[in-house]
């Protein structure tokens, strides 16, 4: 246990006062007397050790490097040389630092208010919500939601990139949800910036200064790197050109999900065609920590994006849709190119297909959670569903229940996040023609 300490000499001369007095009181026998003259001697020690040696307002502070951190960045942010810095904790100026490393700072004066880089982006910490950084730089989470892609909602996760856009900086119109001013790219693993610049149709040079970059090679799994001036690879609808495929279902609702997390039920909804409700559906699924299972979580979680109140997976949705009498197929764990056979030619039975993805088709990396019974499960930060309802030689149109709108995603993207959940989907089966 350790010795409780006080903040001032006044406070340890008062309780060595405090002893003699009532110690004094209730005996004065010799013997008790020298033990409250040896308590008084060690108080003593303690206001001396306060006289020789106060606390230096110089004193260097220590920081906590966190992901995606450099000594540039870190000496940027103290407003230190990188030298110096480099020298204070006697490691080279190119040195590596690591997630966890504690540097100190040689001018011990920690910033009055939480830095960005000079291209304004912040690194998540543990603990961060868009609430507290919103405040901390004093702007609102609106605006941070905004300039990153990410619904007002959102959790965040540990090493992610925020852009913090200027408090003062107007905007020349309303953001649209839909149609987000920038892209925000996660690094996947084995992912390097040529080839994520090759993807984009930009350059690694360009991406480098938008994000601050020390280096274009310097980026890690789970890194949120804005794409500069890019634009989606996948077309919208009205720029497709014609195809020989050429699919789209009919008397297929859209709708909105009730529930923060309930894009599966109302996703399934959707397909159903006005079969069952939401509600409904909602009322008979099982609940499970594993989404394999059941219903993972609250439906109604504060929070988006999470892995705690998470939602439920083809195989526990189906459960509920045999609960209901509506008849459906998974499609699970298949090659990709199975996968899209299947979809498509269910596409052309007719027959609306739930799909997991990511929210708005974002870039994520998927974690493996242990589950009660042990098992590890692979859960996706962002984990979302929507109803395909059409496809054709560029990609496929689906039912987003999020804000219910209708989305397009190239095959190539569609790939790629379809990758995220094995290939998931639920295929219901009605009796509409």
């Amino acid at each position: 246990m350790r010795p409780k300490t006080f903040d001032s000499p006044a406070r340890a001369g008062g309780l060595c006062a405090f002893v003699v007095a009532n110690s004094f009181a209730r005996l004065s026998t010799a013997k008790f007397q020298a033990r409250v003259g040896k308590l008084c001697a060690f108080v003593a020690a303690i206001l001396i050790a306060f006289t020789v040696s106060p606390a230096s307002a110089d004193s260097p502070t220590t920081h906590t490097v966190a992901w995606g951190e450099t000594l540039y960045s870190i000496a940027r942010m103290y407003g230190v040389p990188p030298q110096s810095l480099a020298s204070a904790n006697n490691i080279s100026l190119n040195s590596w630092v690591y997630a966890g490393t504690r540097l100190l700072i040689p001018s011990g004066n920690a910033p009055a208010v939480a830095s960005t880089t000079p291209s304004g982006y912040y690194t998540v910490r543990a603990g961060d919500t868009l609430f507290s950084i919103a405040s901390r730089f004093g702007t609102t989470v609106d605006t941070i939601s905004s300039a990153n892609n990410l619904p007002a909602n959102g959790v965040l996760y540990v090493g992610w990139t925020l852009k913090i856009p200027s408090a003062n900086q107007p905007t020349s119109q309303p953001l649209s949800r839909n149609k987000p001013t920038s892209i925000t790219h996660i690094v996947q693993p084995g992912e390097y910036l040529a080839l994520i610049a090759l993807h984009y149709g930009t350059t690694t040079q360009a991406i480098a200064y938008a994000n601050n970059l020390a280096a274009d090679w310097m980026i890690y799994a789970t890194q949120r790197l804005s794409i500069p001036t890019a634009s989606s690879k996948s077309p919208t609808p009205s720029t497709i050109a014609p195809t020989s495929l050429n699919l789209r279902l009919t008397n297929v609702p859209l709708l909105q999900q009730k529930q923060t997390l309930t894009c599966e039920e109302a996703s399934a909804a959707m397909a159903a065609r006005g079969a069952i409700t939401e509600n409904q559906l909602v009322a008979v699924m099982p609940r499970s920590d594993n989404p394999f299972n059941g219903i993972r979580g609250s439906t109604n979680s504060p929070y988006f994006g999470g892995l705690y109140d998470y939602g439920v997976y083809a195989q526990g949705l189906q459960k509920g849709l045999t609960a209901l009498n509506i008849r459906s197929q998974i499609l699970y764990g298949q090659s990709f190119d199975d996968f899209k056979g299947a979809v498509v030619n269910h596409l052309r039975a007719n027959h609306p297909i739930v799909w997991w993805h990511t929210w708005q088709d974002s870039y994520q990396v998927p974690v493996m959670v242990k589950m009660s019974d042990g098992k590890l499960v692979k859960l996706v930060p962002y984990e979302h569903a929507g109803t395909i309802v059409g496809a054709n030689d560029s990609g496929v149109t689906y039912h987003d229940p999020y804000d219910a709108t209708v989305r397009f995603i190239s095959w190539a993207d569609f790939r790629r996040v379809s990758s995220y959940f094995d290939n998931m989907a639920l295929v219901v089966i009605t009796n509409d023609k």
